[in-house]
C-alpha cells in the first residue's frame, strides 16, 4: 500500500525536478544568445584576429545604405527545408517586407519584415547589416552580409558573428 502511494509522488517529484532544470537551461540558452547578440552589436567581447560580421571595424563606413533589396536564390535549398528564393523590398518607413519560398519557382511564401537595427561597410568593402526578421508573429535577430560586387548574400540568425560553417548559416546569389 505504502508503495502503490509512494512511487507516484516520486515519479511527480522526479518530473517536476526535470522540468524545472529545463526551464533553467532554457534561460540560460536565452540568456547566451542574448548576450551574444548583445556584444555584436556593441562590438565587446571579439577574440583578436577573427573577422567580425558584427561590429564595424576601424575605419569602416557605418549607417551606409545596404544593397540588399531585390531578389536572392540558392537552388541547392529548392525544396530542402530552407528558403530557395529570398525577395527584399523596401518600405517607406526605411524596413523591408521579406519574401521567403521554399523553391525558386515559388511553393510555400512566408512574408515578414526585416528592419535594420545597424548596417556598415566592413574591411573587405562587403555590406554588412544587424537586423530584427519578424515573420508569422516570431521574432528574430540576424546577420547578414552583401559581397563587395553584390553579388552573394550570407544570412546568419541567432549569432554574434558569421560563421559559414555555423548553425542557420545560409547563403544566396543574385540571380
Amino acid at each position: 500500500m505504502k508503495r502503490a502511494v509512494l512511487m507516484p509522488l516520486v515519479i511527480f517529484a522526479v518530473l517536476t525536478l526535470l522540468i524545472s532544470c529545463y526551464s533553467l537551461l532554457e534561460s540560460a540558452v536565452e540568456g547566451a544568445v542574448a548576450k551574444e547578440t548583445e556584444e555584436a552589436v556593441t562590438g565587446s567581447g571579439s577574440e583578436s584576429g577573427q573577422a567580425e560580421a558584427v561590429a564595424p571595424a576601424s575605419g569602416a563606413q557605418a549607417g551606409t545604405a545596404h544593397a540588399i533589396a531585390g531578389t536572392w536564390i540558392n537552388p541547392e535549398y529548392n525544396n530542402e527545408g530552407r528558403s530557395a528564393r529570398l525577395v527584399y523590398t523596401l518600405n517607406a518607413d526605411g524596413s523591408y517586407a521579406y519574401l521567403a519560398f521554399d523553391r525558386i519557382e515559388g511553393g510555400q511564401v512566408y512574408e515578414g519584415t526585416v528592419k535594420y537595427l545597424k548596417t556598415w561597410v566592413d574591411e573587405e568593402g562587403r555590406s554588412c547589416g544587424h537586423c530584427t526578421v519578424t515573420l508569422g508573429g516570431m521574432s528574430w535577430d540576424t546577420l547578414d552580409r552583401i559581397a563587395a560586387d553584390g553579388s552573394t548574400l550570407e544570412v546568419q540568425s541567432g549569432v554574434g558573428k558569421i560563421n559559414p560553417k555555423g548553425p542557420r548559416y545560409s547563403i544566396y546569389y543574385r540571380p
